[in-house]
């Protein structure tokens, strides 16, 4: 069977617990229609990073009121439309007070052994106290990437980023959280690689391929219980 591709923060999230663990939280996983996406900020990533064709192109970052009115526009629901706001609202204050500006650089999807892709990082390079800087946004309140995953998603920025392009060898790499609501914003976290041990390719490959090995027998468990119950809850009709 074909099972679903699990979203790039729960895999971080999941690949590297233990196996006992990857299969509790695979058992408790649900893929479904999200109440709210973080679309409509996603949308506007480049314009408030500052994301422009010459890195040192002079022009004005995109106002505030101008980002507002686009990101409520493309909001489904007031729930969403609130929700994207605070997250937008503390990114575009944290790119204002470092001054960021970028440029666009498509890395491209990293490839793994299960046939699967993931990006971990957005389609550009940013410049933060004068070192270029590659970043990655979980814009989440609940299931957040925590401390071990972060370690999981800077590993595969350093295997795809650093190592895979010597014109980015020396880039730092970083992760944006937002915290709890402060008036009309979430605001921005910054965390980098410094100091973290970060796993190998060959190890990021085995927690992922392990990962889609516990998801696959959990998904054709459901399909089974779906269809058993489908055909009212009965077993064979001789035992």
């Amino acid at each position: 069977m074909k099972i679903r591709r699990l979203p790039e923060i729960d895999l971080a999230r999941i690949a590297p617990l233990a196996s006992d663990r990857k299969r509790v939280e695979l058992e408790r996983f649900k893929l479904g229609r999200p109440t709210i996406t973080y679309k409509p900020v996603r949308a506007r990533f480049a314009d408030i990073f500052n994301v422009k064709p010459d890195l040192f192109a002079a022009t004005d970052p995109t106002a505030w009121p101008v980002l507002e009115r686009l990101i409520r526009a493309k909001a489904t629901s007031d729930e969403e439309r609130d929700a994207n706001l605070l997250v937008a609202k503390g990114l575009y204050e944290f790119a204002s007070a470092n001054a960021l500006r970028s440029r666009s650089h498509n890395f491209f999807s990293l490839s793994l052994s299960v046939g699967e892709k993931v990006e971990y990082w957005l389609p550009m390079v940013t410049v933060l106290d004068g070192a270029p800087l590659v970043v990655f946004i979980d814009p989440r309140r609940d299931k957040r990437l925590t401390g071990e995953a972060r370690r999981f998603v800077f590993s595969m920025m350093h295997e795809h980023i650093r190592m895979a392009n010597p014109d980015f060898a020396e880039a730092r790499l970083c992760i944006l959280q937002f915290g709890d609501v402060i008036d009309d914003q979430r605001p921005a976290k910054l965390w980098t690689d410094a100091g973290i041990a970060l796993y190998g390719f060959d190890e990021l490959d085995g927690m992922v391929r392990e990962t889609y090995d516990i998801w696959r027998e959990v998904s054709q468990a459901r399909e089974s219980e779906a269809r058993r119950k489908s055909a009212g809850g009965y077993g064979p009709l001789f035992d």
